[in-house]
């Protein structure tokens, strides 16, 4: 089994080791060294003193080439971060290894976009008076950023979080989930192997608790976190007076199934917006609404497509859908479907938990707005199906929730595709695909309740760098 010592320059061993065992049946997969007070100390002025005596002296050429080379060092050890993924987080061999794939395109746009780090020229000769000056902005690194992760992503999320931020010329602390710290650590070697020096990322390997103290240290400049709400809106309010917040929470994702839709397109995509690693995706498909006109036709074909995912241990190949990361996410998915079940809705597929970590792909119909399976956000194997007959009715019921993030339509009629793309309240809407779709270089993040700023690999950079205006007056030579 392997162990893992603190990834914190110049601090003294704890000896204090946690077990990192996999969420399927709970194998011991590694030991990670936890960090005490004392490493917590270093690793922040690890991270104050790199930033002032090396990252604000690395140019941007430099950073690039360094994400070059994690990209290719990943690259080399790309079934194993999979393995990693599936073993450590739970996720289907087959997605991690997508994962994977995403996640060495994540690092390495993030050296390309570290080289077009540019501000902007300011015409200054608008009005009488300010036509002797010149004007323009450069983006400067904000300090030592906070990258607190979550699990459902474990390499690609950490990527997005850490390459960005040293990208834009900044220092990492990195605070990655308990459940899957693994894969972190694997990142902080590869950056370590390409040539970064140590010190300017540090591995924060503590538990959720500990974390008050870390959030409110005046020293952090730049916060970014993804997680649930809860616990992100309380990070705002302990952070220090002007840091930089990036939350990504979660919601309710919705998919509307037009009367024009084409079912046979639409089937695979639901399916894998769904119960892609489970549900536990913040933008996984929670709720569709399917028009009465092919409601049916639309309910029998998901049903059998859904019935046909294999559920099992995610280090397999075959396996479509793995466990929830803890027993006792099981356990509250077994009871919101059960509630729902009590108040009059019916399973018509799964309903059931298959393990203490598995639960069956289920698909509820007859759910009402009063059940938790549609107020609040799954985060499992689990898909209401609802029927409407007037759209208007649909967006006023989605624009009355408390989260904005991603929803689809599926509509072969352009008027209605785009009327609800105009009038739905979400920060992104996909047309004729699934409500998790993503690239990750297109922006990305919620509103409401379900987070602020946006992320995607261009714009968390910006976001953690500030636009500084230098204005210069100068004397028209004449003669």
């Amino acid at each position: 089994m392997d162990k893992y010592n603190l990834f914190i320059k110049d601090t003294k061993p704890t000896g204090n080791f946690q077990l990192v065992s996999t969420p399927y049946d709970g194998r011991p997969v590694a030991e990670i060294e936890k960090a005490d007070s004392e490493a917590i100390e270093q690793a922040f002025q690890n991270a104050t003193n790199y930033y002032e005596t090396v990252m604000r002296k690395m140019p941007a050429y430099r950073r690039a080439e360094i994400l070059d080379k994690v990209a290719v060092l990943m690259k080399e050890n790309h079934e194993d971060l999979a393995m990693t993924i599936a073993l450590e987080g739970g996720k289907p061999l087959t997605d991690a290894r997508i994962e994977v794939t995403r996640a060495i395109n994540t690092v390495r746009m993030s050296g390309q976009e570290a080289l077009q780090l540019n501000g902007e020229q300011l015409t200054m000769d608008r009005s009488a008076g300010t036509e002797n000056h010149l004007a323009f902005t450069v983006r400067e690194p904000l300090g030592p950023v906070l990258a607190i992760s979550a699990f459902n992503h474990p390499v690609n999320l950490i990527c997005h979080q850490v390459a960005t931020a040293f990208a834009a010329g900044n220092t990492v602390l990195v605070k990655p989930a308990s459940q899957t710290m693994i894969s972190a650590f694997k990142m902080a070697n590869f950056f370590r192997q390409a040539g970064l020096p140590d010190g300017i990322i540090n591995i924060l390997s503590i538990s959720g608790r500990d974390m008050d103290k870390v959030v409110s240290d005046p020293r952090v400049r730049f916060v970014t976190f993804i997680g649930s709400g809860e616990v992100g809106w309380n990070i705002r309010k302990i952070v220090h007076n002007g840091v930089g917040c990036a939350f990504e929470h979660g919601g309710t994702a919705i998919a509307v199934l037009d009367k024009s839709a084409d079912i046979t397109k639409v089937i695979p995509s639901l399916t894998k917006g769904g119960f892609y690693h489970a549900g536990q995706v913040c933008v996984s498909t929670q709720i569709v609404y399917a028009h009465s006109d092919i409601y049916d036709e639309f309910l029998a074909k998901y049903v059998e497509s859904a019935s046909k995912l294999k559920t099992g241990d995610p280090t397999k190949a075959d396996t479509d859908v793995g466990p929830l990361i803890s027993h006792g996410e099981t356990d509250r998915v077994e009871r919101w479907v059960g509630e729902a079940i009590e108040k009059g809705a019916s399973a018509v597929l799964g309903g059931k938990r298959i393990t203490d970590s598995t639960f069956q792909p289920t698909i509820l119909a007859g759910v009402t707005e009063d059940m938790a399976v549609w107020q609040q956000e799954i985060f499992g194997p689990v898909v209401c199906v609802m029927k409407y007959d007037d759209i208007n009715e649909v967006i006023r019921s989605q624009n009355a929730k408390p989260y904005s993030f991603q929803t689809c339509i599926f509509s072969q009629d352009i008027d209605t595709a785009l009327h609800y793309a105009r009038n739905v309240e979400t920060k992104a809407v996909m047309i004729n695909d699934h409500t998790a779709f993503r690239v990750d270089w297109m922006p990305f993040g919620g509103a409401k309740e379900s987070g602020m700023s946006v992320g995607g690999i261009r714009y968390s950079i910006y976001e953690m760098t500030e636009e500084k205006l230098i204005v210069m007056k100068h004397t028209v030579v004449t003669g």
